[in-house]
């Protein structure tokens, strides 16, 4: 039977304390409010220091008998407060209502001093309580001071400064003063506590009532929509990082669809593919690709698509496997890239296109296949030579409409030539002052390097580029491939 009782007394706290303890999404709001009470506690607990020396050394005018016993027992209960806050930090569950009754008590205690002088006072506590965005704490806020400044107001009316104006008395009465305190002349003259008090409650008390109602009300709806606020804050906070997550595994999963193991063909002597890719955004729209179609054929591709974010993303994915499929089949880079056009016209709706430049190397002759898809033009270099661009004839955009029919042309590579592919936010790249690093600036990075390995001459146009945008924020995607032909294998 004593364990019985013992459980439901645990439990009728635990529903208590979960009653009380705010959200998780409040935590935070309410330790930020706990320290704003808390700083308005001290600050009154200044000013109460204040009057009472003030009051000692006879410069504020007050009885002394309604002074230092109310006032003290507020100082020290202003004392207390802030010890406790330090002591737990601001973040105890049960806090914000022990501050409240706190401010509530000391305010009335400086009301009951100051009476009618002080009619502010009744309403700060409640209207500082809307801060914690709970109704419930600004209601509990509301009763409270509804009592304890009836309390006050009680007290007041007998030992406080007494309102002239509140003061009846029969016809024929004759205040004299001597000097001192004017109530002290009003009850000399026979005026009556319970007058005192009825007159005080009328027309006192209930005109602080009636503007402390309004403000209750007016708190209560600011607690409601701050609450409102954070939780839809807290909501958006919450599906920002969902999205950012998504985002995130987004980027490793566009990152995983090109290839991004190096060496990429350790065992091939004859020639050395090197591909970086930066996308402006968590995912962008470009995309490289090398693989052997065969053992004696290797594909490069390099390719841009319209837009930027996870819509061109999804369209890249989609124009890469089309590519590739068609690559392996052994079409020619022209029927590759007029199969894909209407692959892609066919299943698309949306008004997005890529551009694409693909070249099939025939490893054992050096001989290049390649088309152009509105793509940017290539850089070469031949043997000895230096990095120069390779005009090539433009076909129109992949997915800008059907039916189109692409051209392909040849190149021969010699062993020691190098093939530079980029899409456009190499040469776009802009600085603060919207100076775009431009096609003379890439040509004079590349034949700095010239000489140096896949690897090298694309870090080295990288930190051409960043030197040049100095930090500026960049809006399109940058993607870089360097392929170096060193000749068949001699046997």
């Amino acid at each position: 039977m004593k364990n019985e009782k013992t459980e439901k007394k645990l439990s009728i706290w635990g529903r208590l304390r979960e009653r009380l303890t705010p959200d998780e999404m409040f935590v935070e709001t309410e330790a930020q409010a706990n320290k704003l009470a808390a700083l308005i506690l001290f600050c009154s607990g200044l000013i109460i220091a204040l009057i009472l020396v003030l009051t000692a050394f006879g410069l504020f005018l007050l009885p002394m008998e309604s002074v230092f016993s109310p006032l003290i027992q507020a100082f020290a209960e202003v004392v207390i407060l802030i010890i406790i806050c330090r002591v737990v930090k601001y973040r105890a569950w049960w806090l914000k209502h022990l501050l409240m009754l706190a401010i509530i008590f000391v305010y009335a205690r400086l009301d009951c001093v100051v009476t009618h002088k002080a009619a502010i006072l009744m309403v700060l506590p409640v209207i500082l309580s809307s801060r914690y965005f709970s109704r419930r704490v600004t209601i509990f806020t509301s009763l409270v001071s509804t009592v304890a400044f009836a309390v006050s107001a009680v007290y007041g009316a007998t030992h406080g400064m007494i309102n002239i104006n509140i003061v009846t008395m029969d016809p024929g009465i004759t205040m004299i003063t001597t000097g001192g305190f004017l109530g002290d002349t009003v009850k000399n003259a026979g005026v009556s506590d319970a007058m005192l008090i009825k007159n005080t409650m009328l027309f006192d008390y209930l005109p602080k009532w009636l503007m402390f109602s309004i403000a209750t009300i007016v708190s209560c709806n600011i607690a409601r929509r701050g609450r409102e606020m954070v939780m839809t804050q807290h909501e958006k906070d919450v599906e920002t990082a969902r999205i950012s997550t998504e985002l995130n595994l987004a980027t490793r999963i566009q990152a995983d669809m090109v290839p991004n193991i190096y060496p990429a063909f350790p065992d091939r002597r004859e020639f050395d593919v090197y591909a970086t890719m930066d996308p402006a955004k968590e995912v962008g729209g470009d995309f490289y690709d090398f693989f052997l179609v065969d053992d004696d054929h290797l594909c490069l591709v390099m390719a841009d698509v319209s837009g930027k974010g996870v819509p061109a993303a999804l369209f890249m994915m989609a124009s890469k496997i089309i590519l590739a499929n068609n690559a392996m089949i052994g079409k020619s880079p022209a029927q590759i890239l007029t199969d894909t056009n209407a692959a892609i016209c066919s299943h698309t709706r949306e008004e997005m296109f890529v551009t694409v430049w693909l070249g099939i190397l025939e490893i054992s002759t050096g001989k290049r296949v390649a088309a152009n898809a509105g793509h940017e033009y290539p850089v070469i270099k031949h043997g000895d030579g230096s990095f120069e661009l390779l005009r090539d004839k433009h076909g129109f955009v992949i997915g800008g409409m059907a039916g189109m029919k692409y051209k392909e042309y040849e190149l021969t590579l010699e062993p020691g030539s190098k093939l530079f592919l980029y899409t456009d936010g190499v040469p776009e790249a802009t600085d603060a002052e919207n100076n775009m690093f431009g096609a003379d600036r890439m040509l004079e990075a590349l034949n700095e390097e010239k000489e140096g390995t896949t690897v090298d001459i694309l870090k080295h146009v990288r930190a051409s580029v960043d030197g040049f945008v100095n930090g500026a924020e960049q809006f399109d995607d940058l993607t870089m491939l360097c392929m170096e032909y060193r000749g068949p294998e001699k046997a």
